[in-house]
């Protein structure tokens, strides 16, 4: 395996994100079709490189991405949370506590198992850390098997709770 590169997202990043929103699109539906799609192709790198300018220019947000010889191999999004005000009044301890939230991760799949999201991730765990995050937090789908042994058994994270999901149709007598 080649030199894993970890950087900022920059102007130009769009295609190549794209790429990768795509294929993950593709890894997602074909494991969960109820609740993930492959994105249209049409006009996504443009939509990518205006959300990521937005968010390159915001003190809270942190946009990375992996290269290996020169090839996007991978992209993660997170977004550091403040702790709220009344927390104090709150059931859970994690609202008093400013939180690193991973929004995504994806990695292409020639390139999963060599590194590149574990490397993704130290680096995001590391910008938190310096910016006095206590803790990260994560979504993933249950049934997801590269993502669910891949945050707890090579990330070290633990599950903590459930998302329940119920599609609203037309009530039935």
């Amino acid at each position: 395996m080649s030199e894993i590169l970890i950087r900022a997202s920059r102007a130009g990043d769009g295609v190549a994100g794209a790429q990768v929103w795509r294929e993950m699109g593709s890894l997602f539906s074909a494991t969960n079709p109820d609740t993930f799609h492959v994105p249209d192709s049409e006009g996504l790198a443009e939509w990518l490189e205006e959300i990521h300018a937005h968010k390159r220019a915001a003190d809270d947000s942190l946009l990375l991405v992996a290269e290996v010889d020169g090839v996007v191999a991978g992209t993660l999004g997170a977004t550091l949370h403040e702790p709220i005000e009344g927390a104090h009044r709150e059931l859970q301890t994690d609202f008093g506590r400013r939180r690193l939230h991973i929004d995504s991760l994806g990695v292409l799949g020639a390139y999963r198992r060599d590194g590149v999201g574990t490397a993704l991730m130290q680096a995001a765990e590391a910008w938190g850390r310096e910016r006095g995050a206590e803790l990260v937090l994560l979504e993933t789908e249950t049934n997801n098997a590269l993502s669910v042994p891949f945050y707890e058994k090579r990330m070290g994270y633990s599950p903590r709770e459930f998302v329940f999901r119920k599609e609203l149709g037309a009530e039935t007598v």
